[in-house]
């Protein structure tokens, strides 16, 4: 891992009453484990590691509390699928309707200081909706110095629709990292901002904007405090709060 290591959990989806977000909540674990990518952490895991995301969401504005939790390997090998490719399982039973998303991320080029990868995804729904959501996003993030950008834009739709599952959905986000610097405490200190923008069909565009700061307590474990806020969908503004922890477990073997 580089030595801001892994940018713990950022902002989660927030519960809302919108329909649209709403749709998006058995989805959740995967949309927080591509926002974190925009910034320091490496695009995947290491090669023959596996990584364990665990991260809490309070509304402020609805009191409504959830906490997603996934699982990342990227096997040891000599090709894309074997080697390149990270997978992720990731699951929120206290969400309705509760999902477990699964996604496949491949590093299909990685630069210097460039690097871009892509990812089919789907989401199962365990209870509360039927059906199941399929899609894919793509990440491309820029390293310079201190400092990293990304964007990502995804899309997904549902086998079967409902007002909480909605067809299409599409979604396209922007985020900014800084390593801090200075004593070696400062240096463990990662500043970020992202902003999201999302439309799914029949429904209004909403916009989700957060910020935080994540602390890298050692090689294998990172902690993140961000605040996040959602506007959109003719509903007032909705504020979160979010704590995050990502643990390496280092080798499989």
């Amino acid at each position: 891992m580089r030595l801001a290591g892994v940018l713990a959990i950022l902002a989660a989806i927030p519960l809302t009453v919108s329909p649209m977000f709403a749709a998006q909540r058995g989805n959740r674990n995967s949309r927080i484990s591509l926002r974190k990518r925009l910034h320091v952490n490496t695009l995947i895991t290491e090669p023959g590691t596996v990584e364990i995301d665990w991260s809490s969401l309070y509304s402020l504005s609805s009191t409504n509390f959830t906490m997603p939790a996934g699982v990342r390997y990227t096997p040891e090998g000599p090709n894309i699928a074997w080697g390149r490719t990270e997978y992720l399982a990731a699951i929120d039973s206290l969400t309705s309707p509760a999902g477990l998303t699964l996604a496949a991320t491949s590093v299909l080029y990685d630069g210097p200081k460039l690097d871009v990868a892509f990812a089919p995804q789907a989401t199962i729904f365990l209870k509360n909706e039927s059906g199941t959501r399929l899609g894919a996003f793509t990440i491309v993030r820029y390293d310079f110095g201190r400092n990293s950008i990304g964007a990502t834009a995804s899309w997904s739709a549902a086998t079967h629709s409902s007002p909480s599952n909605p067809g299409g959905t599409w979604d396209a986000g922007f985020g900014f990292g800084h390593q801090l610097s200075g004593t070696c405490w400062l240096e463990k200190l990662t500043a970020h901002v992202n902003a999201e923008w999302e439309r799914s069909t029949g429904q209004p565009p909403a916009a989700l904007g957060s910020e935080g700061i994540e602390y890298q307590v050692t090689d294998r474990l990172a902690l993140d405090l961000s605040a996040q806020h959602f506007a959109g969908a003719g509903n007032p503004p909705d504020h979160q709060i979010a704590f995050g922890l990502t643990l390496s477990l280092g080798k499989t073997q």
